[in-house]
Order: C-alpha cells, then sequence, then structure tokens
C-alpha cells in the first residue's frame, strides 16, 4: 500500500506544469526577499535614512518617497508581512495544486500594492501594477491545473 501511495504521490508532482513550479519558486524567493525586508527596514531604517541624507547626491525632491517608505514604521511593515505571508501561503497552496491558494495570492498581492497609498499617501508604481498583474494572470491560466 506504501508504494502505491508514493506512486500517486509522484504523480500528482508530475501533473504540475513545469511553470506554474517556476512561478510558485519566483514567488518563494520574492516572498521571501519581502519578509527579511519588512522585519530588517524598521530595525536599520533610522541609519539607512542618515545614509542617504549624508549622500552627496542627496536630493530631497528624488529621495522623499523613498524616505517616506524606508521610515514608514513597524504599523506599515507588518501590515506588508501579513499580506506578504498570505501571498506565500497561497504560493504553498498552489504548489500542491489547490485553486485556494489562488485566492489567498491574488487577493494578499492586490492589497499589498494598496499599503503604501493607505500608510504613505503614495501612489503605486505602473512597474508593480505590471508586475502584479502578470503574476495573478500566470497564476490564474494555471487555474485549470488545480483542484
Amino acid at each position: 500500500m506504501d508504494n502505491m501511495e508514493d506512486h500517486h504521490t509522484a504523480d500528482e508532482q508530475i501533473k504540475r506544469p513545469r511553470s506554474l513550479s517556476v512561478l510558485c519558486i519566483l514567488t518563494f524567493v520574492f516572498t521571501g526577499l519581502g519578509i527579511l525586508s519588512s522585519l530588517i527596514t524598521p530595525l536599520t531604517a533610522d541609519i539607512v535614512i542618515e545614509f542617504m541624507k549624508a549622500s552627496p547626491s542627496y536630493d530631497e525632491e528624488t529621495m522623499g518617497e523613498s524616505l517616506r517608505v524606508i521610515g514608514a514604521g513597524w504599523g506599515y511593515y507588518l501590515t506588508t508581512l501579513v499580506f506578504t505571508l498570505g501571498s506565500l501561503t497561497g504560493a504553498i497552496l498552489m504548489w500542491n495544486q489547490k485553486k485556494l491558494g489562488f485566492h489567498f495570492y491574488a487577493s494578499s498581492n492586490l492589497l499589498i500594492m494598496v499599503v503604501p497609498m493607505l500608510f504613505l499617501n503614495i501612489t503605486i508604481s505602473w512597474f508593480a501594477i505590471f508586475f502584479a498583474i502578470a503574476f495573478i494572470s500566470f497564476y490564474a491560466f494555471h487555474l485549470k491545473f488545480m483542484k
């Protein structure tokens, strides 16, 4: 019986498209970086801000938004962390071919884009919008392979 279960598990892994595996792995990497950023940035914000201000190329107008994001504080970064963990949860579920993962992933990533607007009154970059919509679309294409 154990051999049949092992064989069944191996068959399920083969059924997951390689492109879905690549998307999930990319998401694991990006969410890992996002989690680290959400935990490290508030701890080092003061040092980074002082370093940026001491730079000879410092320009308040150019770096203003970056400074606001870096100095946003724990509330901002913990909110971002929660949504990043939601994105990671979604990718793990989709890795296991569960459709519920798509909903976790899509909603978390859409909410992550809104956080800077709500907390810092910063508009979302077109690059971030494109990147999020592209990944959500690529995952949506794979819904037919999920249960």
